[in-house]
């Protein structure tokens, strides 16, 4: 499927369930603890629930947790361990403390603002700013929720804005993109041509690094089914060259069109049904 056809159905499909799910309750926003289940991830990372949650530390070596009135902090045993693991060697190298942003609710599931996936317990918003206070000592409760993150890239216009750039974006962003349990890293097209750019030919750890919309505040880090999760569906592996033609469209004068409101106007496709959620879900939805 062309790129701009994928991306016009997927953003035009994340509006459409954005406000449906605003106009009706959401249970799984109302269930505050995760179910007393084995862990498991179920369903696709847009259509899915996750049992046996766990829930992120407020706080722990190289790392804190921001948004947390959201309580969007819980995720699958694995992605927990990913986090521990990754925000240790971002602080053993020198790099920084990572401040998380939204993973998945207790019981994952859909949001009625903010995400498409995030649903199985598997995804998670990391800022690319890191805030000094967050350097230094325990944030509070307030900045926590109010700390604004730094743009790297301005959305608008398309372009870095280099008065925010930090050196040490790229080897984050690199050690986060070398682990295994990795699947994809979503960023701005702008931070992943920057990237390209500085890479030279040594980008084959930038496959991983997909562009997308948004982005230009956090990256999103997306896991691989865990093993053994036999109800988790997985994505297809990236076959896209590490920066190739899908980077290019981003930046092509069809794109900068649909940017900036000034495409030709096309028949809107009719609305497809959202699917079912996983049986498994409705059990994970009301067990203890």
């Amino acid at each position: 499927m062309p790129m701009r056809s994928l991306c016009s159905m997927l953003v035009g499909g994340a509006l459409m369930f954005s406000n449906a799910a605003a106009g009706a309750a959401n249970p799984w926003e109302d269930i505050k603890r995760p179910s007393q289940q084995t862990s498991a991830s179920i369903g696709q990372y847009t259509n899915g629930c996750l049992s046996g949650a766990e829930k992120m530390p407020l706080r722990g070596e190289g790392f804190q947790l921001m948004r947390t009135g959201r309580d969007r902090h819980y995720g699958n045993p694995a992605l927990i361990g990913f986090l521990k693991d990754f925000s240790t060697r971002v602080a053993e190298q020198g790099l920084g403390q990572l401040q998380i942003g939204d993973m998945s609710m207790a019981r994952g599931g859909p949001f009625s603002y903010g995400h498409r996936s995030h649903q199985v317990g598997l995804d998670a918003d990391i800022w690319y700013s890191q805030d000094p206070r967050a350097l230094t000592r325990p944030l509070t409760a307030w900045e926590r929720n109010n700390i604004s993150a730094v743009p790297l890239a301005d959305a608008k216009e398309h372009q870095l804005i280099k008065a925010n750039w930090d050196q040490r974006a790229p080897r984050i962003l690199r050690l986060a993109s070398e682990d295994p349990r990795v699947e994809r890293i979503f960023v701005h097209p702008t931070i992943k041509r920057e990237l390209c750019t500085s890479a030279s030919s040594d980008n084959e750890w930038l496959r991983k690094i997909r562009p997308w919309w948004g982005h230009n505040y956090h990256f999103h880090v997306r896991l691989a089914c865990p093993a053994g999760d036999k109800n988790c569906v997985p994505q297809q592996p990236v076959l896209n060259a590490a920066c190739g033609e899908d980077l290019d469209w981003w930046f092509s004068d069809e794109f900068y069109a649909q940017l900036r409101g000034t495409a030709p106007p096309q028949k809107k496709p009719e609305p497809k049904p959202k699917p079912p959620m996983p049986q498994q879900c409705a059990q994970v939805l009301h067990a203890p």
